[in-house]
C-alpha cells in the first residue's frame, strides 16, 4: 500500500511539474508616460546642473532655470532623453521616447 501511495504521489508531482513548465510566461506590459517640462527639471537638476528647474524636449533635451529677472529661462546645458526616461521611471525598462505636446517628453517602457 505504501509503495502504491508513493508511486501515485510521484506521478502527481511529475504532472504538476509538466504543467508548471508548459504554462506561458507572463507578458510584460508596454506603457507610455508623458513627462512634463517640470518633471524633466527633476532629471536636469539631478543629472545636468543642480540649479536646473525645468527641461524642454524639442528633438533634444535642454535644461534651463528660471531667469533671475523672472522674464524667461536661462539655458544650462543639454540632457539625454533616454537617461531622463530611465531616471524618471527607474522601476521599468526603457524602450524609447518621442516628442510630446508642449515640449514634453513621451517615454515608452516595459513593466
Amino acid at each position: 500500500m505504501t509503495r502504491r501511495v508513493l508511486t501515485l504521489s510521484a506521478a502527481a508531482l511529475a504532472c504538476l511539474g509538466t504543467f508548471a513548465l508548459a504554462a506561458p510566461a507572463a507578458q510584460a506590459a508596454v506603457v507610455e508616460v508623458v513627462h512634463s517640462p517640470i518633471s524633466l527639471g527633476d532629471y536636469c537638476s539631478a543629472q545636468v546642473n543642480s540649479s536646473s528647474t525645468i527641461g524642454f524636449y524639442n528633438g533634444s533635451l535642454g535644461c534651463h532655470r528660471w531667469s533671475s529677472s523672472g522674464t524667461g529661462t536661462t539655458y544650462l546645458g543639454p540632457g539625454s532623453a533616454a537617461a531622463a526616461c530611465a531616471h524618471l521611471y527607474p522601476g521599468a525598462t526603457y524602450l524609447g521616447h518621442a516628442q510630446g505636446a508642449s515640449q514634453s517628453l513621451r517615454c515608452t517602457y516595459s513593466v
